[in-house]
């Protein structure tokens, strides 16, 4: 699992032993949590954008990001559930339409919906 606030303008992203992304800690987290780790950041970022645009300031907000691995076939994240935890004074509508959009500009998200090629080379 991977965690992101925003906390007073700062972006802190965990994982799921609660290292935080950046520091020392951060050295032992799986290829699969950085991954996720991406996504969760993407669409953090996306909301913050969205919500600059329309004038409005988050100092607070929390994205949840869990994967689950297929259980057949080839190694893959099968599925993303994002969760997401904005500030109290925004109506729901709003909210909702922000996550819509966040989710259409978020270049992570829109690859691993997409999918995307991948080019292995010995250089």
């Amino acid at each position: 699992m991977i965690k992101v606030t925003l906390d007073d303008g700062t972006f802190r992203v965990w994982n799921g032993r609660e290292e935080e992304w950046a520091s020392e800690a951060a050295a032992g987290w799986s290829p699969l949590e950085m991954m996720e780790g991406a996504l969760a950041l993407c669409v953090a970022k996306s909301l913050q954008a969205i919500m600059k645009r329309d004038d409005l300031e988050a100092e607070e907000m929390e994205v949840l990001l869990q994967s689950r691995k297929a259980e057949a076939g080839a190694s893959r994240v099968e599925h993303f559930q994002v969760e997401v935890s904005l500030p109290s004074y925004l109506n729901s509508e709003y909210q909702e339409k922000l996550l819509k959009h966040a989710s259409m500009i978020c270049t992570i998200g829109n690859t691993y919906k997409r999918g995307s090629e991948i080019s292995y080379n010995i250089i």
